[in-house]
């Protein structure tokens, strides 16, 4: 049985209570023995490693409820062709060195034979969630489908529950509802088909907005802002108005009623199955997302900080959804980094403040996703979220909100699984260690063998 002493460090333990300095933490047999007040490292005699932690702050290892491109199998909840399995891993590694211990991939459509695979690749422990019922595997044939086997597709939501999934999601997705999949994939796709223009997620954005509006719909239809959006992505002269109308209309209506439709299903069958559904939260899905938090469904509203969503009305409807006993979750999105679609961290922060929020999460962003401890240092620093409370959100309570995602893990206390990560206190992104199940899989940035 493999001893390693933590030694010397600051502790954030997932409970939300406030910090712990200098102690020891004793990790036995993959779970945490003992968290004793720091004393001599020669104290310890003859154990496996003694890590002098001194200056360092260790929290649980993070639980992150909403990723893509984390299993081998088709893409997103619009079963589009799945990534290389390099590119999986590299993935997985992305998120490991980001303190990263436990993922739930939500990309719907993947099956247990394809989890059991990429779980035997790689540290991270992954869950998964399933998206396949009948509405949204129409929605996800229509909008694409171009990853799905016949095995994906008897492959259903109820066979995946029974098969080990944690939740059913991601219920709806942005490439099934109007949201930022079809604005930094098909519409640009569409777009450079048609015409040989490449545009930016932001460019295609705005053309999707100018002819459906926030909330998707035609009657948002407004001929001057699909002009001023051709004018700011260079396609004046290039597309009209009509062939505008035309690309964004086509690419987003024909799935749309039917991924909406799929919310509602979806519940009742996470309902059924005694599991969370988690679903996409955006201004063009609130109204359903509403509907569904008044039944018994355990619901996860998923990025809540959705960037369709205007200040006011992201607040509001968070707020609503948590009176009526719904889970209200942020993603980190490309928040701080590429901001392909966000423009900065204001949701964010306005959820923090509105103490609204109850998990954070990642999302994909099309590849683009910010660090969740990333998120959470810049949210501290603005003041608008404590630290004990961020970490808190990132493990403990996710762990609680889905059962089935992370048994025995979120905490650092003794008994739990020993999932924890050291990292620097003045850049909380800076990883130095994971460990998974007791052992160190990553130091100072890299990945080690267990």
């Amino acid at each position: 049985m493999r001893t390693i002493v933590l030694h010397g460090c600051d502790l954030v333990d997932g409970t939300g209570t406030d910090p712990r300095h200098e102690v020891d933490i004793v990790v036995a047999g993959g779970t945490v023995r003992e968290i004793v007040s720091s004393r001599p490292a020669d104290t310890y005699g003859t154990v496996d490693e003694i890590v002098d932690a001194a200056g360092m702050l260790m929290i649980p290892g993070l639980i992150n409820n909403h990723t893509h491109g984390t299993v081998y199998g088709p893409l997103f909840p619009s079963g589009h062709e799945g990534l290389r399995h390099e590119q999986v891993l590299a993935n997985l590694d992305r998120h490991l060195l980001e303190g990263t211990t436990t993922v739930l991939c939500v990309d719907g459509f993947v099956t247990a034979e394809a989890l059991a695979r990429t779980g035997e690749a790689h540290p991270i422990t992954i869950k998964l969630a399933s998206c396949n019922t009948p509405a949204c595997l129409a929605a996800a044939t229509i909008a694409d489908g171009g990853g799905l086997t016949e095995a994906n597709r008897v492959f259903t939501a109820r066979h995946a529950v029974r098969a080990g999934a944690v939740a059913l999601g991601e219920i709806g997705a942005g490439h099934t509802l109007g949201g930022g999949g079809a604005s930094y994939m098909y519409i640009p796709a569409e777009v450079e088909r048609r015409t040989g223009v490449k545009i930016t997620p932001r460019q295609a954005n705005g053309l999707k907005t100018a002819v459906l509006g926030r909330h998707i719909s035609e009657k948002a239809f407004d001929r001057d802002r699909v002009e001023e959006a051709l004018a700011s992505a260079g396609l004046t002269g290039t597309l009209s108005v009509e062939d505008t109308r035309e690309i964004v209309s086509g690419v987003v209506l024909p799935a749309f009623d039917i991924a909406l439709h799929g919310l509602a299903e979806a519940a009742g069958q996470a309902r059924e199955a005694g599991v969370p559904v988690l679903v996409h939260n955006a201004a063009a899905s609130m109204t359903q997302v509403a509907s569904i938090a008044e039944t018994d469904v355990t619901l996860i509203a998923g990025h809540s900080n959705h960037s369709s969503f205007e200040l006011r009305e992201a607040v509001e409807h968070a707020g609503r959804l948590k009176e009526m006993g719904a889970i209200v979750d942020v993603s980190t999105l490309d928040t701080f980094g590429a901001q392909r679609l966000t423009t900065g961290p204001e949701l964010l922060y306005a959820l923090f403040s509105a103490g609204v929020v109850d998990t954070i999460s990642t999302d994909y962003a099309g590849g683009h996703h910010d660090p969740i401890l990333l998120a959470i240092d810049r949210s501290i620093k603005a003041g608008v979220v404590s630290l004990p409370a961020a970490v808190a959100m990132a493990t403990a309570n996710v762990a609680d909100a889905i059962p089935g995602v992370a048994p025995r893990r979120g905490r650092v206390v003794p008994g739990m699984i020993a999932d924890l990560v050291l990292t620097d206190p003045a850049e909380l992104h800076h990883v130095g260690i994971v460990m998974v199940g007791g052992e160190i899989v990553a130091r100072a940035g890299r990945r080690v063998a267990a």
